[in-house]
Order: structure tokens, then C-alpha cells, then sequence
């Protein structure tokens, strides 16, 4: 499975990109092909911004989670070339629904 072919099945709902310069942008898929993303409804952050909390878990001891600081841009869309991508999230914050 390509990603392209994974980018169709996210079209129309919320992803978190990760950029190879730390920041991050988060909004709804719009449109991509093999040069760019397009996202609308955005926030970012950057690597600096991420909180990291040490937790107790009870079965597996303690782990690190990071919580990122999301700034809502007013600018109605983002075009981010893909060679700068690094990570690309499905966003779906909370615990992960089991298939």
C-alpha cells in the first residue's frame, strides 16, 4: 500500500503532519498530489511547544506521554511539499479504536 493510497482514504478528515524541520501542522486533508498537501482549518506547533509528562501505567510501569500546544492559524490553508514531510498522523486524539 502506497501513500497515495492511504491519502485517499484520509481525504476530508484531520491529520497531523510532521515536518523534517519540527514544526507541525494539524487540519483537514484537502487535496494532495505527488508534490504537496493541502490543508484547511489549521494549527501548528513545533517540537519546542511539546510538554513531556512522565506516567504511571499500571501494568507497564511508568512511560513518557508529550502533549503538543496547538495555535490555531487564521490563513485559510497551508500547501506543504511533501519532500519536507517526515510523519503523517491519522488525528484522532484519545485511545485508539480496536479493528
Amino acid at each position: 500500500m502506497g501513500l497515495e493510497t492511504e491519502l485517499k482514504e484520509l481525504k476530508g478528515s484531520e491529520i497531523a503532519v510532521i515536518m523534517n524541520d519540527g514544526q507541525a501542522y494539524r487540519g483537514i486533508l484537502k487535496n494532495f498530489d505527488k508534490e504537496v498537501l493541502i490543508l484547511e482549518n489549521i494549527f501548528e506547533t513545533s517540537n519546542e511547544d511539546v510538554d513531556w509528562v512522565e506516567t504511571k501505567g499500571q501494568k507497564k510501569g511508568p512511560s513518557i506521554k508529550g502533549y503538543m500546544h496547538w495555535r490555531r492559524i487564521t490563513l485559510p490553508k497551508v500547501i506543504i511539499r511533501n519532500q519536507m514531510v517526515l510523519r503523517i498522523w491519522p488525528w484522532a486524539p484519545g485511545k485508539p479504536k480496536k479493528k
